[in-house]
């Protein structure tokens, strides 16, 4: 059971990176991340609704999760789907795939976890290996590339997810629900996506098309909820730092996706710098 909850976890999230090229169109990325955490919030709420979790909090856990909504439900979301207008999604997905290490620092320098050597070698790995990848495109100081601001887009999405991880497991600590967490962060998500999209003046279009609807039942029921029901079953059963390996193998299914359906070539430096992230990514979750 463990190894199909790891499988199939991986595999949606690896699809679900395509699928948000599906979402590019009419409707304003923060409107359309909007809508998708609208979706994982009545989704979450049937889940909530069967297994009868609680979702009330302590006042002292509340400005938590509204930090864990705009990091990992809103800023998340808002960059990667930014960084797949610029990039294939296989490669948005490598940068956004850096977010272990990015975790791992801010565990360091918020919470004082101490950082072993071997996971201090394989941030130097991990960043080396994106560095490979961004390298040409520096190196001829073509800083308005597409590959440039895609990945800078994927750090972005990388730095929340590092953010909402960390406060995640202090949550968890907490004693907060795995899904009363989920709920609450997928609707603030939802909130705080709208209102930025009502700040920057844009409209609450929608695409009827069966594109975009497909694309975001997708993203919103299977690659949201669904996934991280799956996940956290996972990690009930294996353990958290045995689970965290699941994101050393999405950027590797999400590129393979990304070659058959974005026509991505496989050259040497994205091969390299993908060995590199991925090694470093394996480095820093050893324990």
């Amino acid at each position: 059971m463990s190894l199909f909850l790891f499988v199939s976890t991986a595999l949606i999230w690896a699809t679900g990176a395509f699928v948000t090229t599906l979402q590019a169109g009419i409707v304003p990325i923060p409107v359309s991340v909007g809508y998708r955490m609208l979706l994982m919030t009545v989704a979450m709420l049937g889940v909530i609704v069967v297994t009868r979790t609680p979702l009330r909090v302590s006042r002292a856990d509340l400005p938590w999760l509204a930090v864990h909504a705009a990091t990992f439900f809103a800023l998340n979301f808002i960059c990667f789907y930014n960084a797949t207008t610029y990039v294939p999604s296989g490669v948005a997905t490598l940068a956004l795939s850096t977010s272990p290490i990015f975790a791992t620092i801010i565990g360091f320098l918020a919470l004082k976890e101490r950082v072993q050597p071997r996971a201090i070698l394989g941030m130097v790995i991990g960043i080396g290996g994106l560095g490979l990848i961004v390298a040409p495109d520096i190196a001829g100081l073509t800083g308005g590339s597409s590959l440039l601001l895609g990945m800078l887009w994927g750090l972005g999405a990388s730095f929340g997810t590092a953010i909402g991880t960390v406060i995640g497991a202090r949550n968890h600590r907490a004693g907060v629900p795995p899904f009363a967490a989920n709920f609450w962060g997928a609707f603030g998500g939802a909130v705080i996506c709208l209102g930025v999209a009502a700040l920057a003046g844009q409209h609450f279009t929608f695409d009827w098309s069966l594109r975009y609807v497909g694309s975001l039942l997708y993203l919103g029921i299977a690659a949201s909820c669904l996934a991280f029901l799956m996940f956290f079953s996972l990690v009930t059963r294996i353990g958290p730092g045995r689970a965290a390996y699941i994101f050393t193998v999405v950027p590797v299914i999400a590129l393979l996706i990304s070659t058959v359906m974005e026509g991505v070539e496989l050259t040497a430096v994205i091969v390299g710098g993908t060995a590199m992230i991925l090694t470093g990514n394996v480095l820093v979750l050893k324990r």
